[in-house]
């Protein structure tokens, strides 16, 4: 489930032709910045926002893809939820809650700064400023699905700024490029795609993006109320994690 970026940012079905050994031919970009700086201070302008998404696995193995659409709700600076079909996580800045509604299971972490998960709100805003190299590739045209007011799905054409970030330390990631594209004309993210090293990758597609909703903070935390009763709960913030149904 971590693997969803947002990413929300955060994270294009176009093939990408740069490998990780040729991360060295790329430095920090600063068409790449001035792109990448406009998208986080827009995004540093709202208190709150919500993201309707698609998220599909691209398996080059044998040309198969799955995709599901999901929310992703934040509140700065670092209170986030995520709904896709079948499963939840939630944050309150401390502590990460894991819902897996098929199985009735909730896991309980404390937050992992150091973790690649991208759709926390300080995650959005900052993801290529620390430990990547950028390149800027220039404008193109992004064929991108947009969730409409009336709640229709449709197809529309983009120009976008495209970007790629490469890790400055490659070995132990398991994506070598991220690619990422904003709109030329809002400043918004429409997609992100992980390039991965075992040939799946991972794209997120970004259908409506609304700023300022009205998100009461009580969304962001556990009330084991709102629950089934037989919740089975794995709480690794307790001393000794604990397990246990309700």
């Amino acid at each position: 489930m971590k693997k969803i970026l947002f990413l929300m940012l955060l994270l294009a079905n176009f093939s990408l032709f740069s490998q990780e050994d040729d991360t060295t031919d790329y430095v920090h970009d600063p068409m790449a910045k001035k792109y990448l700086d406009k998208l986080s201070e827009k995004l540093e302008k709202y208190n709150t926002a919500r993201f309707y998404f698609k998220y599909t696995i691209l398996n080059g193995r044998d040309s198969t893809q799955d995709s599901l659409y999901g929310y992703l709700f934040v509140m700065q600076p670092d209170k986030y939820k995520v709904i896709v079909p079948e499963q939840e996580i939630f944050s309150d800045g401390v502590k990460t809650y894991a819902y897996n509604k098929k199985a009735n299971e909730m896991t309980i972490t404390f937050v992992d700064p150091n973790s690649d998960a991208v759709y926390t709100p300080s995650k959005l805003l900052s993801l290529y400023k620390h430990g990547f190299k950028y390149s800027y590739r220039g404008v193109a045209t992004f064929p991108a699905e947009v969730k409409t007011d009336d709640g229709k799905i449709k197809t529309m054409e983009k120009a976008c700024h495209v970007i790629d970030l490469y890790p400055e330390k490659p070995k132990g990631k398991p994506y070598s490029i991220i690619r990422i594209w904003i709109d030329k004309n809002t400043n918004d993210l429409v997609s992100v795609k992980y390039q991965m090293k075992n040939g799946i990758d991972q794209v997120v597609d970004i259908l409506q993006t609304t700023y300022e909703v009205k998100l009461n903070e009580k969304m962001f935390m556990f009330n084991k109320e709102m629950y089934p009763k037989d919740i089975d709960i794995t709480d690794f913030t307790e001393d000794s994690h604990s397990s246990e149904s309700f």
